[in-house]
């Protein structure tokens, strides 16, 4: 029997490093390649700090796309304690990523925006060219943003949260693929929806539904942008160690400390960690490769075995 591979160990449960030991926004390729010579890709919710749509942005740059940033970059005036980018963080992506060599254009917009999606996706396309690679990440619930117990859930907030996560994908979607299908381009499009879109979880109903739409609108624009050579897929994650959820170690707070954390990781989820952003931007990078072009309509988990439905 052949001797099996070494496998490096690791902790167990790490909150402050990556799961591969890289800095956020490091999925490296193989040396020399670049999937994405000459694709022009438009990331949503880009800008954040230790995020999703920062770590994809920077991926799909390293692998050779001009990559357009879209991020609100300011607060919500509805939920200013919500996590949002700022102006800065946008405009140091742009330097960081052109310093990468990658051609990049920044936009500051509103997803839910019905005209400001519309100027974004233009604004982007007279800079880089037609938009064929598109990764929806902007989206997410928090305090005075969607998250409690239903019967107490503000109708306002509720709102918010589908119009940020299920309009606004839409939008950006319509947007960019109209484009494609006018200029006779194939493209392909992944959406960030969440392991809370396939389970439920207590106080994140409207997250919940959201995402759970987000699904379904994925696997319907599959279905009719098929014909066109565009597909269409979704990234479930799980419980992702970014701002967004864990700033400051609140999460981890919320657990009942390192020990609490770790005695819930270990029960929740099978890998023993939680995710990184650089994960789940290296599985949006692969939908959006020629390496998934059999693949559309699908919702593909990655949450270290925490969901598996």
């Amino acid at each position: 029997m052949p001797a099996r591979p070494k496998v490096d160990t690791f902790c167990p449960v790490s909150l402050t490093h990556p799961a591969q030991g890289r800095p956020i926004g490091d999925v490296a390729a193989p040396a020399g390649a670049h999937p994405f010579d000459g694709t022009v890709a438009l990331v949503t919710g880009a800008a954040r700090p230790r995020g999703i749509g920062r770590a994809t942005a920077t991926a799909l740059a390293r692998q050779g796309a001009a990559v357009g940033c879209l991020d609100i970059a300011r607060p919500y005036e509805e939920a200013p304690g919500h996590g949002t980018a700022s102006s800065d963080d946008l405009d140091r992506l742009g330097e960081e990523l052109a310093a990468l060599g990658a051609r990049v254009h920044t936009v500051r917009s509103d997803i839910s925006d019905e005209e400001a999606v519309e100027r974004a996706v233009a604004e982007v396309s007279e800079a880089l060219g037609t938009v064929t690679v598109v990764a929806n990440v902007a989206g997410g619930s928090g305090p005075g943003f969607g998250i409690g117990p239903l019967l107490h859930v503000p109708a306002a907030e509720f709102r918010r949260v589908l119009d940020v996560n299920v309009v606004g994908t839409w939008l950006v979607s319509r947007a960019c693929a109209t484009r494609m299908v006018a200029a006779g381009r194939p493209g392909r499009i992944c959406n960030v929806a969440s392991q809370a879109g396939k389970r439920a979880f207590p106080v994140l109903g409207a997250y919940c539904a959201a995402k759970a739409g987000v699904i379904l609108l994925t696997q319907t624009m599959a279905l009719e942008l098929g014909p066109a050579q565009i597909a269409v897929n979704a990234v479930c994650p799980g419980t992702v160690d970014t701002d967004l959820i864990n700033k400051d170690s609140l999460f981890e707070n919320l657990m009942g400390g390192p020990e609490g954390m770790e005695a819930w990781i270990r029960r929740e989820i099978p890998l023993g960690r939680l995710q990184s952003a650089d994960e789940i931007a290296a599985a949006i990078c692969w939908l959006l490769s020629e390496d998934a072009r059999g693949v559309t309509g699908e919702a593909l988990n990655v949450s270290a075995g925490q969901t598996m439905v």
